[in-house]
Parts: structure tokens; sequence; C-alpha cells
């Protein structure tokens, strides 16, 4: 009889994990931060001077101090664009 002192526990030849997992990684660069959205300046530059115009209307109908803040920011957002 031969004696095991393994404890009963055959020992299992290592071949090699069980589970293949592939280990290739791709990065991948959006370009999130360079991204601009272009407009037509002419058609902005139209909205723009609409925007006075329709604050213009607003303030004869109601003039007072809130309106002619309007106007100046909406003048100086006109000539920024025009």
């Amino acid at each position: 009889m031969v004696h095991d002192d393994s404890g009963g526990h055959a020992m299992k030849a290592r071949s090699g994990p069980e589970v293949v997992a592939p280990t290739n990684r791709v990065n991948v660069a959006l370009p999130f931060g360079n991204i601009h959205i272009e407009q037509s300046s002419k058609d902005l530059a139209e909205l723009a001077a609409l925007v006075v115009e329709l604050v213009s209307i607003v303030e004869v109908l109601a003039p007072g101090p809130t309106v002619e803040k309007l106007r100046e920011k909406a003048q100086a957002l006109a000539a920024r664009v025009g």
C-alpha cells in the first residue's frame, strides 16, 4: 500500500489560467474641448439688431430704468456681433 502524505488530495498539474481575458486597451480621444459651434455671423447680427428694435418699442410703451438697462445690453450685444 502506498502512503499519501497530501491528505488524500491529489495535486493538480498547473497548465495555465482557466479563463483567458484579453488585456488590450484602447484609448479614444474625442475633441470635446475643441468643439466650436459656428453660426452665421450675418444672421446673428440681424437677430441682435431685431432685439434692439424690440427693446426700443418696449421702452416707448413702458419706460423705466429696467428697460433702459435692457436697451443698453441689447445695443452692446449688437455692437459686439455686428
